[in-house]
């Protein structure tokens, strides 16, 4: 087989979903599933760990039930450093869609991360699920 031709076909398009693990992620993962259905995208739900820290075997648990319940897998990542995690994610995939929940305050990675990738469409989920796309006009703030 010629691997060389296969490396060389393009990257499929993605969206990705950002959780935390904790039991509310479910609607964000959803809600990532609605978009990459109307996006005719595949689904990736991603998830970041802080090297070191002891995670919530419950709550992993949870989110990989629900990200193969949405047509996914679950990815883990163990990296202190959040951003460049997802940087390097974001900049290594055909990412063109991205769902998180809400900031939770001015200094969140979130404001970063939408103002670093003006080609991709990033969505926050309320805690019912409903989307919201960020706007330039948000990220300017």
């Amino acid at each position: 087989m010629d691997y060389t031709a296969m490396s060389a076909q393009p990257l499929r398009r993605q969206t990705l979903v950002l959780v935390t693990d904790q039991f509310q992620c479910e609607r964000i993962i959803k809600a990532g599933r609605a978009i990459a259905g109307i996006t005719h995208t595949q689904l990736r739900v991603f998830h970041i760990c802080a090297e070191g820290r002891t995670s919530d075997p419950a709550a992993l648990q949870y989110l990989y039930n629900s990200a193969k319940e949405n047509g996914s897998v679950l990815e883990i990542a163990y990296n202190s450093d959040f951003m460049g995690a997802i940087t390097e994610t974001l900049e290594s995939t055909n990412t063109v869609n991205v769902i998180t929940g809400q900031p939770g305050d001015e200094d969140s990675v979130l404001y970063t991360l939408w103002s670093r990738f003006p080609g991709i469409k990033f969505f926050t989920a309320d805690a019912d699920g409903r989307l919201d796309m960020v706007s330039t006009v948000r990220v300017a703030e």
